[in-house]
């Protein structure tokens, strides 16, 4: 029988009752399509920017974006690796 290494303390049960309630909170307020859209390409932006840095790729997130806009000057591949991924994302959302 699994057998946890900690104890629940009243402290632990408060925190978890507050994020519980921040959580509801939060799943109450309306969602609109603008938010819902900046919210999906923000987290597109991140997660190009942090799966190209683990293939070594030295772009910040402020260059990442800049490079989906289609701007900045940065070397060839790296602009390539990040327009592939950060479009492979928008077919998986898609």
């Amino acid at each position: 029988m699994f057998q946890p290494r900690f104890t629940i303390t009243p402290a632990i049960t408060k925190a978890l009752m507050e994020i519980e309630a921040n959580r509801q909170m939060v799943a109450g307020l309306p969602l609109t399509a603008k938010m819902l859209d900046s919210l999906r390409r923000t987290a597109r932006l991140l997660s190009t920017h942090y799966s190209t840095q683990i293939e070594g790729n030295q772009l910040s997130p402020a260059q990442v974006q800049a490079v989906i806009a289609g701007e900045g000057n940065f070397p060839c591949r790296e602009r390539d690796e990040v327009k592939d991924n950060y479009r492979a994302l928008e077919h998986v959302e898609a």
